[in-house]
């Protein structure tokens, strides 16, 4: 196989630059800067560090979560040997056919263009006993197989998403959250309730002389649900939306076991060990004024999560 290599030289300020592929396939690859849609880096605030426990893996970068969005809203979609990476955080290319291409770098103008101008992002977040479920919300949705996950989901149009609205309100539910998020084009955000509980998961065990030091490894465990949305504006006025809702319940009190380590010395140790389930909807659609994304997922109890999302145009800042 032969390994083809591009050198794109930059020049500043740079918008975007183009390049054809000689492989015959008629594809380009093209460079865009980012800096002007993200804006200047904020800075994290600082964390005190807690002996012994393991740190939260780093939130995915800004320019990570827009690269993610176009790949689901480039029209046509990436096929194999397409691509859409970034580079360096700040810099993102596109290899794919011209008319691929081109609807990136539509994408992305509209959004510097907007980049002041908020999407509203309204989610209802339901849970429904089985037998509802099934009477008055199942036929309406579409059956989905993700993996292990079997959910349901539909897009409601401004009439039928108000007559869905007007009839689950007279069905026996209980409402968990009913998050807002406002977002800036391309631009992720989040919203978590959350308790967190830590728990030893782990010793390190360390041998001073005739005794065994055994240090714990503390980690945290949540329940609650947490919220993330991303979303953009599309070049026929419709909004594109990606939204990921997790829930997750910890059993408690929390099961543990007593263990000498191995080491057969010693007071023997207590580690727990958490038992957690979850659920998760995720969904990336494309609504117009007044339109309703349904989701739904079972619980291991039975019972049905339902998530209903609209999105609507902010006032710009």
């Amino acid at each position: 196989m032969k390994t083809m290599t591009l050198l794109l030289c930059l020049s500043s300020p740079l918008l975007a630059q183009k390049l054809p592929l000689p492989d015959g396939t008629g594809r380009v690859v093209q460079l865009f800067d980012l800096q002007q849609l993200l804006g200047p880096e904020p800075t994290p605030p600082a964390a005190l560090p807690v002996p012994g426990l393991v740190p939260p893996p780093a939130p995915p970068h800004a320019s990570e979560q827009i690269a993610d969005m176009l790949r689901h809203f480039v029209d046509p979609p990436l096929g194999p040997g397409d691509g859409l990476e970034v580079l360096g955080k700040r810099w993102l290319t596109v290899l794919g056919s011209p008319v691929q291409v081109a609807s990136a770098e539509r994408l992305l103008a509209l959004a510097t263009a907007r980049r002041d101008a908020p999407i509203v992002v309204q989610i209802h977040l339901l849970q429904l006993p089985d037998k509802a479920f099934g009477e008055h919300v199942k036929a309406r949705l579409v059956q989905v197989v993700r993996g292990p996950q079997v959910g349901y989901e539909a897009v409601l149009e401004a009439g039928a998403a108000k007559e869905f609205t007007a009839d689950l309100a007279k069905v026996d539910h209980d409402r968990l959250e009913a998050p807002q998020l406002s977002v800036l084009p391309l631009q992720g955000a989040s919203l978590s309730m959350q308790n967190q509980t830590a728990y030893v998961k782990d010793f390190v065990c360390t041998r001073v002389g005739d005794t065994v030091v055994a240090d714990p490894v503390v980690d945290v465990v949540w329940d609650g649900n947490r919220t993330e949305v991303c979303a953009t504006f599309l070049p026929d006025g419709m909004l594109g939306v990606w939204c990921d809702v997790t829930f997750q319940e910890v059993e408690k009190p929390i099961a543990t076991f007593e263990t000498k380590l191995g080491l057969g010395v010693g007071k023997p140790a207590t580690i727990q060990m958490p038992r957690v389930t979850g659920t998760r909807l995720q969904q990336t659609v494309v609504l117009g004024a007044e339109s309703l994304v349904v989701l739904a997922t079972q619980k291991v109890d039975g019972t049905w999560v339902l998530a209903t999302v609209r999105a609507t145009p902010g006032k710009g800042r």
